[in-house]
């Protein structure tokens, strides 16, 4: 079973939520906000359409010329607090040298913000990055490890890094290229397993 799921941001000011839980059952991935100081613009309104969904990922995209841990306290509070069938990602694909101390800061802000400390790391915050960045910069035994990680590589063949999401297209070029309702064809990412699967792996309780 393989299900494909979107991932969302201002870029895709039109898209409906509703469309894509028929198509997928109710499963995506949207942006929060790009450093401290710009929320996405669509966020909220995301967010709150997809109510009823079973997997909805809430990502910030770190920049490097920013404090991660300031970041991620940016995004602790404009997230608030997480619902059942939602979980913070750590979109890091920016910085010179090894970024593993920056990825720890902000995923130690998160975890511990959100309750998420005490769990196995299979139930805490998740990461994504491209292949190639993760392999350069450091973050390999993170991909390696049991924290769900997501992985940008558009070809035809899964990432060599380990993932639990691959991002196998950003609507141009890759393989499972997808229109969505609203969005058109924008980045998708391929699950293997069932709806009730992925949802599952958040399930804290």
């Amino acid at each position: 079973m393989t299900l494909l799921l979107p991932d969302v941001s201002e870029f895709q000011p039109h898209t409906d939520m509703h469309g894509i839980k028929a198509a997928n059952g109710g499963a995506a991935i949207i942006r929060a906000c790009y450093g401290t100081s710009h929320p996405d613009a669509v966020f909220a309104k995301l967010r709150a359409a997809a109510s009823g969904f079973s997997f909805l990922g809430i990502y910030m995209y770190l920049t490097a010329a920013q404090d991660a841990a300031t970041q991620a306290h940016a995004f602790v509070r404009l997230v608030g607090h997480l619902a059942p069938h939602e979980v913070p990602i750590l979109d890091l694909e920016e910085g010179m040298g090894n970024q593993a101390a920056r990825a720890a800061a902000w995923l130690g802000v998160v975890d511990e913000a959100f309750g998420l400390t005490p769990l196995p790391l299979g139930k805490r915050s998740w990461v994504y990055s491209g292949e190639a960045f993760a392999q350069g910069h450091g973050l390999g035994p993170l991909f390696a490890s049991a924290r769900h990680t997501w992985v940008a590589a558009y070809r035809g063949t899964e990432p060599v890094i380990g993932h639990t999401l691959w991002q196998s297209t950003n609507g141009l070029v890759g393989s499972h290229v997808t229109s969505w309702p609203g969005a058109g064809h924008c980045d998708t990412n391929v699950y293997h397993g069932t709806l009730a699967q992925l949802a599952d792996l958040i399930r804290r309780c």
